[in-house]
């Protein structure tokens, strides 16, 4: 099994389960898992509390497509009361699940659909989700090879999936901490070998202005570099911590740029770096 964390939820998987899509916030979004074969899940969340109205109104669309209302029951879920709802058509399941969850404030809907969906696979996998993660002080943010923890009030601003890396970009809600992570596959370093140069270019690039220049000022398992002007050094631009992990399973390289623009949050920034994780592809 793997963990994916994005967005104040977490859930486990089996490992040949890949994300195929996800977007919104943690306020209102969605995240489509697929396995090799039979089936999908998809998941969304909105805030405020839907009920059984919202319910009903998701499982009326696959209604006016044929569908066919099969058994309705209730259960709980990690302490939530859930509805479920099985439909289908030629063979065709759709499990429809929703809850709502007090303490996030926020209304799930999941949808496992396929002609291999059952009850049973989509109950196995909701038992997983934990939806409560923006009540601790440290939230995980972990998937397709990106492994973070930040503070509960960061934020994702821009987020890239390719197959040849995964990329994000976070913000604390003050904006004052910058975080960009890479994750390149080690293949994909060796089929191209400057493609680590380039990602770190690029972010550098994104975050601090031009005709910039980096005086190390600390070296550990990362480095600390002050930000200045090339040409007038009183012009400071704050600080940059960078750190870069080797991950094994499966072989791949984390570039995490952190950068602070004030010398007091120097240490949010050390314990972000320091708090880098790998995860399953």
């Amino acid at each position: 099994m793997k963990t994916i964390s994005w967005n104040c939820i977490s859930m486990s998987l089996p490992k040949d389960w890949e994300v195929t899509a996800e977007g919104g916030s943690r306020y209102n979004g969605f995240i489509t898992i697929a396995p090799p074969e039979g089936y999908k899940l998809e998941i969304y969340w909105r805030t405020g509390d839907g009920g059984s109205k919202l319910h009903d109104k998701y499982v009326k669309k696959f209604v006016k497509k044929g569908f066919k209302k099969i058994s309705r029951s209730t259960a709980k879920i990690k302490n939530h009361e859930c509805i479920l709802e099985v439909l289908e058509k030629n063979g065709y399941k759709v499990i429809v699940t929703t809850w709502f969850c007090s303490e996030s404030k926020r209304f799930f809907i999941t949808q496992l659909d396929g002609l291999k969906a059952s009850l049973s696979k989509s109950l196995n996998i909701l038992n997983t989700l934990n939806c409560h993660l923006c009540s601790e002080t440290t939230v995980p943010w972990g998937m397709m090879g990106l492994g973070l923890k930040l503070y509960s009030d960061y934020y994702v601003y821009i987020r890239e999936f390719k197959i040849s890396y995964s990329m994000a970009y976070f913000l604390s809600n003050d904006k004052k901490i910058h975080v960009i992570q890479y994750a390149i596959p080690k293949y994909v370093i060796d089929s191209h070998e400057n493609i680590l140069d380039e990602a770190k270019t690029r972010a550098y690039k994104m975050l601090i202005p031009r005709f910039t220049k980096l005086d190390l000022v600390e070296k550990n398992n990362y480095f600390l570099y002050s930000v200045s002007n090339v040409w007038f050094k009183f012009i400071k631009y704050g600080y940059i911590v960078e750190k870069i992990n080797e991950c094994f399973k499966p072989n791949y390289i984390q570039l995490t740029l952190i950068r602070v623009l004030k010398k007091e949050r120097i240490n949010e920034a050390i314990d972000i770096a320091e708090n880098i994780y790998c995860t399953e592809w």
